[in-house]
C-alpha cells in the first residue's frame, strides 16, 4: 500500500509509513490518533528544547563525576603535555564516567518517567514509534548512537530542525521519538 502523503510504498499491514512516519489509516493530519506517534509537529519536542535539556542533564550528572574525581584522583584533572602516556586512572576515570553516562541516559528513558531529569523539566518523554515506552536495550542503542550524531560535526543533532517528527540522528537509529508530555495519553 501506498502513503498517501509521500506516495512510497509500504508493506499491506504497515500501521505508520517507514519513509515520512504518517499513519497509514484515515487519522486526517493534525489530528491525535488513538496510537502512536501524533500527527502535528509542535507535538515532539523540538531542538533548542531539547538542547536546553540536555545542558541541565550535563549539568545533573557532570558536576557530580568532576567533583568526584577531583576528591579521589586530582592527579587525574591536571592537564598532561602532548606526548605524555595516559596514566591509567585517567583510563579508569574516563570508563568510569562512560558507563555512568550509559546507566543514567538509558536507565532514565527506559524508566516509567521515560526522561531524564533534564528532559523531565523541560516536558519531554522518549517513546517508540507507537508512543510506547523503550527497553533498555533501545535505550542504550539511541544513547551509544548519540556518539554518531556528534561526530559528524553535530549534523545528527542539528537534524532534528529539519526532520518532520524532530528526529535527530540517534532517534531515527534507535526508532524512537521525543515527544512533549501533553500530546501522550
Amino acid at each position: 500500500m501506498n502513503c498517501r502523503e509521500c506516495g512510497q510504498a509500504n508493506p499491506d499491514d504497515a500501521r505508520y509509513c517507514l519513509s515520512c512516519g504518517s499513519r497509514m489509516d484515515s487519522v486526517p493530519a493534525g489530528e491525535m490518533a488513538e496510537s502512536g506517534p501524533p500527527q502535528d509537529r509542535n507535538a515532539y519536542g523540538g531542538f533548542w528544547v531539547r538542547a536546553g535539556a540536555y545542558l541541565l542533564d550535563a549539568l545533573i550528572i557532570g558536576l557530580p563525576q568532576v567533583l568526584a574525581q577531583t576528591v579521589i584522583s586530582p592527579e587525574t584533572m591536571v592537564p598532561r603535555e602532548p606526548g605524555d602516556p595516559i596514566p591509567p586512572a585517567e583510563v579508569a576515570w574516563l570508563l568510569v564516567n562512560v558507563v555512568v553516562g550509559w546507566l543514567y541516559w538509558a536507565g532514565m528513558h527506559s524508566s516509567r518517567y521515560q526522561a531524564t531529569l533534564g528532559k523531565r523539566v523541560f516536558g519531554l518523554r522518549v517513546v517508540d514509534y507507537d508512543g510506547e515506552r523503550i527497553s533498555f536495550l533501545r535505550a542504550t542503542a539511541r544513547h551509544f548512537a548519540t556518539t554518531l550524531s556528534a561526530m559528524i560535526l553535530m549534523i545528527g543533532y542539528i537534524m532534528v530542525a529539519f526532520t518532520r517528527r524532530r528526529q535527530a540522528l540517534h532517534d531515527l537509529i534507535a526508532q524512537t521519538l521525543v515527544v512533549r508530555k501533553e500530546w501522550l495519553r
